[in-house]
Formats: structure tokens, sequence, C-alpha cells
């Protein structure tokens, strides 16, 4: 229950504080290259082409990191702590071409930037990745995904890490599951799933 209370907080942090919530248009997911390094794979709707992807955590402000529900209790911040979200990094795109891309986590490579250097992803902390272009009233999102470095061990190169909701619960419930990349790329790039 607690990682999906930090999802969703995670996306409203992302999104901003505004009356007007901007558009999603795309997705953004987790995979892993060959050698099992971290990739944040992006797919998008046409004319959405994004210019960045975000690495965020949510820690406690006497600086203890949010973790997943699996974890010890113990080593979980108070529901009562104050916290704070935490920009890991900032991937700044280059032209891209198409409706898909990939960038790698620890060595962002093809023109990719990132600021102020590539994330040193922790174990039992909660990552949260979001892509977008634009500012203020011209933003447009992609989803995002939350993840361990536990999630990203039980990854096959070629699959990629999402959540997505369970349209089976009476509640609003996010399931993380694994889809092909062709699969991602479908989805994220479908018309009727752009708003």
């Amino acid at each position: 229950m607690r990682r999906w209370l930090r999802i969703a907080l995670a996306i409203t942090v992302t999104l901003g504080v505004t009356a007007c919530v901007p558009p999603v248009a795309g997705s953004v997911g987790i995979s892993v290259d060959a050698q099992g390094h971290p990739v944040a794979v992006l797919a998008w709707c046409d004319g959405t082409t994004p210019e960045e992807v975000i690495v965020s955590h949510e820690e406690t402000s006497s600086g203890v990191s949010g973790t997943d529900s699996e974890s010890s209790p113990s080593s979980l911040p108070s529901d009562t702590a104050p916290t704070r979200w935490v920009e890991d990094a900032t991937f700044h795109a280059p032209d891209l071409d198409g409706q898909s891309a990939s960038v790698r986590l620890d060595a962002p490579a093809g023109g990719w930037t990132v600021e102020p250097g590539p994330p040193a992803l922790k174990p039992g902390v909660m990552y949260h990745v979001s892509g977008g272009k634009g500012r203020g009233n011209s933003r447009v999102n992609t989803s995002s995904v939350s993840f361990t470095t536990e999630d990203l061990v039980k990854l096959e190169p070629g699959r990629v890490f999402v959540q997505k909701l369970d349209e089976t619960s009476p509640t609003i419930t996010w399931v993380d599951t694994t889809i092909s990349r062709a699969e991602f790329d479908r989805e994220g790039q479908d018309p009727d799933a752009c708003q």
C-alpha cells in the first residue's frame, strides 16, 4: 500500500501543483541492457517527443530514503515524518527521431547528457522516473514508473517494467508488470491513450 501511495504522490509532485494537469502523451518504463545496466525506455505520441527524463526519490527531512513496502518496517520512514522529493538526475535528450528511445541511467550515450551526473541507485530506495517536454502550461508528460534496484535484478533484456491500472479492482490499484519492448512501444504510441 505504501508503495502505491508513493507512486501517486510522485506523479503529483512531478506534475506540479497547478490548476491544470499537463497532458500525458507517452510512456516511460525501466529495462536492462544485455549487461544488466538500468535503462529508461520511452515511447510517445506523434508530436510529443520528450526533452528530458527525470529520476527522483522520496526521503524524510532527516535524509532517510523512502523504501519499498517489502523492506524491513524499521527502515521505513514514519507515515507522519515530513518528506521531500529529491531529484537525483535530469537526463537531457538529443534530437530524437521516431517515437521511441532509451537512455542508460548509469552511463548515458548517443547524445544524452545528465545533470548533475548519473544517479547512484541504492538498494531499498524507491526511485521514480518520468519524462516530458516543455514548461508551465505547455508541459506534456509521459506516464511514470517507480522501481527499486531489486526490481531491476528480476528483469530480462527486452522486457520493460511498468505500473498498470488494475481495471478489475473496485478501487484505484496500480500493479507492477513487465511487458515486451514491442508492446511497450505500441501502448506508448497509441493515439487513443494520449490526452
